[in-house]
C-alpha cells in the first residue's frame, strides 16, 4: 500500500571558491545517515559572510532523527531561528561589524516525505524523469517586483530581501511534497544559476546519479567565468520494493 512506501537515498555535495573569489563564503552539509542536507551562502565579506554560513551548517550537522517527521522539521526552524537571533545580536551590539548573514535552504526526508525550508535565493529544485522544476521560490527584488519592478523602478538583480541574520524575525518558508521513485533533489547556492541554465542543470540531473550531477555541475560552473561561489548538494531517491 501507499502509506507503507520507504524509500533510500544516496546524495553528493561539492564547494567551490570559483574563479575570481578567493574565499569561499558558501556552506553544505551533506548527511544522509539522518536525511539532511544543507547550504548556506554567507553575505558581509570575510569574517562575515563565511562565519555566518558556517554557524548555520554548525547547528544543523547536530540534528538527530526524531519520533515524529514534525519534530524534525521544529527542530530544523529552532535551530535556524537561533542562528538568526545571534547574528542579528551581533549587528546590534557592534554595529562597526557591518551586514553578517546568509541564505539557507534545506531538504528534510522521512518516511515517503521530502520537506524543504528555505530563506533567501539558495535554490531546491526536483527533477522527476526529465522535468525539473524550482522547488523554491527566491526571497529577492527581482522575484517579488518582477523584472521590470515597479514605477518603472528596475530591482537590483543581487538584492534578495530575506536572510538569516539580516532582522531581528526570521521567516522560513516550507514545503511538503510526497516523493516518488527516482526522484532527484538540487540544492545551490546562487552560483550555480549564475553559470548553468535551468536546461543544463535539469540535463545532468536527469541523466546522471547523485555523485555524477554534482560533478558535472561544478565542472561545468568553472568552464565560465564563475566569479561567484558555487555550491552543490545533490540527493536522489529510490523506493524500497
Amino acid at each position: 500500500m501507499a502509506m507503507n512506501r520507504k524509500f533510500k537515498w544516496s546524495s553528493a555535495s561539492a564547494s567551490v571558491a570559483g574563479n575570481v573569489r578567493k574565499v569561499n563564503e558558501d556552506a553544505c552539509l551533506d548527511m544522509p545517515a539522518v536525511g539532511i542536507w544543507v547550504v548556506a551562502d554567507g553575505m558581509g565579506g570575510h569574517n562575515a559572510g563565511d562565519v555566518a554560513s558556517r554557524m548555520i551548517v554548525e547547528a544543523l550537522a547536530t540534528v538527530r532523527p526524531q519520533e515524529r517527521p514534525s519534530q524534525l522539521v521544529d527542530d530544523v526552524e529552532d535551530r535556524l531561528l537561533q542562528v538568526n537571533h545571534a547574528l542579528y545580536r551581533r549587528s546590534v551590539d557592534d554595529p562597526g561589524s557591518g551586514l553578517c548573514g546568509s541564505t539557507v535552504v534545506v531538504l528534510v526526508a522521512f518516511d515517503r516525505y521530502a520537506v524543504t525550508l528555505w530563506a533567501g535565493d539558495s535554490r531546491a529544485y526536483r527533477c522527476r524523469g526529465t522535468q525539473l522544476e524550482q522547488v523554491s521560490v527566491d526571497h529577492s527584488e527581482v522575484q517579488e517586483l518582477g523584472p521590470s519592478g515597479r514605477h518603472g523602478t528596475e530591482p537590483a538583480q543581487n538584492v534578495i530581501t530575506r536572510a538569516v541574520g539580516g532582522t531581528g524575525e526570521l521567516f522560513i518558508d516550507v514545503e511538503l511534497r510526497e516523493l516518488q521513485d527516482g526522484d532527484h533533489y538540487l540544492l545551490c547556492s546562487d552560483g550555480l544559476n549564475k553559470e548553468l541554465t535551468d536546461a543544463q542543470i535539469g540535463h545532468h540531473m536527469a541523466t546522471q546519479d547523485a555523485r555524477g550531477a554534482c560533478k558535472a555541475m561544478i565542472e561545468q560552473s568553472l568552464q565560465g567565468d564563475c566569479i561567484d561561489n558555487v555550491t552543490v548538494v545533490t540527493a536522489q531517491f529510490r523506493e524500497v520494493r
